[in-house]
């Protein structure tokens, strides 16, 4: 309701400027002729260069106006367009703000009720010797859930308001990924399977902890969303400049602008996102993650076939 008052009371701004300045410009053509007239009516007959000269200062008058106010015309249409972005950024943050409550609520409510009905169970004595070991690795696996949330969030953070502390180092991207990819698939989903392309020594100066959450968190992505295909396939390389890496998965792809998942709080459509947890962060950490250390992200549909693939651009490390 504010947005739209705001943009009803900026609309008739605008409208009631527009009509003064074509106001304005009507008096400002017509003014030699009414100069001259009004003389000729009050008895001071006007020669014919003497009313060719008062023609000539009014439309100096008219040429001055048309700068000056076409100018400042110019400059106030810019500030709508500025105006009109920020309340559309805002509209579009207040939406995802929105979704974001409610899906960190969803998230946060499941392994919470489930963490405390195992924990009441197991504190009334209502789980024999036989579960117990079950409850209490459910109660920890949600708990941990909880933990993986909230550091999340935590982290997404610190990133985006420039909190975070990155270490920078010299090393290769292609070693990194190659001896820790595996394991970091294993931990997100064991059933994943890995295709590594990685040929020649890739060096950069990045922080190796945001490597390996950059790489995490492509990885828990590709699994989430890769339905009817566990592949996922993992590129390593130079290009020009700049180091790549590429993490694309071999499902249905996204709809819409893949770019937007890389803005916060913004998950895909469909019901395949439905049924998934999350909360929109995870390539939005990805993509603070790739700015802070000097780099940038982009999210794609595959071009050859099925498909999701975010690319990862670093540059090379002085020297290579």
């Amino acid at each position: 309701m504010t947005t739209r008052r705001a943009l009803i009371l900026y609309g008739i701004a605008v409208s009631t400027l527009t009509l003064m300045l074509a106001w304005w410009v009507v008096f400002f053509v017509r003014q030699g002729a009414v100069l001259v007239e009004r003389a000729d009516r009050a008895g001071a007959a006007l020669s014919e260069p003497q009313a060719a000269a008062v023609r000539e200062a009014a439309h100096q008058s008219l040429r001055m106006f048309l700068y000056e106010g076409g100018f400042l015309f110019l400059a106030f249409l810019a500030g709508v367009v500025l105006m009109l972005r920020a309340m559309r950024r805002e509209v579009v943050l207040a939406r995802s703000q929105r979704e974001f409550l409610s899906a960190v609520t969803h998230e946060l409510r499941t392994p919470l009720a489930s963490a405390r009905l195992a924990i009441q169970s197991l504190a009334l004595g209502r789980v024999g010797p036989e579960k117990r070991e079950r409850y209490l690795a459910n109660a920890e696996a949600d708990l941990a859930r909880l933990s993986e949330l909230v550091e999340r969030v935590l982290e997404a953070s610190r990133v985006s308001s420039g909190r975070a502390k990155l270490v920078l180092e010299r090393l290769d991207l292609a070693e990194l990924v190659t001896r820790r990819a595996r394991a970091l698939a294993t931990e997100v989903a064991p059933a994943l399977s890995v295709e590594l392309s990685a040929r020649e020594p890739v060096p950069v100066e990045a922080d190796p902890a945001a490597l390996e959450t950059i790489l995490r968190n492509l990885l828990a992505n590709a699994a989430k969303y890769a339905v009817g295909s566990d592949r996922v396939r993992i590129q390593v390389e130079r290009s020009g400049r700049e180091a790549r890496l590429a993490v694309r998965d071999f499902g249905p792809g996204v709809s819409g602008n893949p770019a937007e998942l890389l803005a916060p709080f913004v998950r895909g459509d469909g019901p395949l996102v439905a049924s998934q947890p999350g909360v929109g962060l995870g390539l939005y950490l990805v993509a603070q993650l790739a700015h802070a250390l000097g780099g940038r992200a982009e999210a794609r549909n595959a071009t050859e076939g099925r498909g999701f693939e975010v690319e990862l651009r670093l540059p090379l490390a002085v020297g290579a």
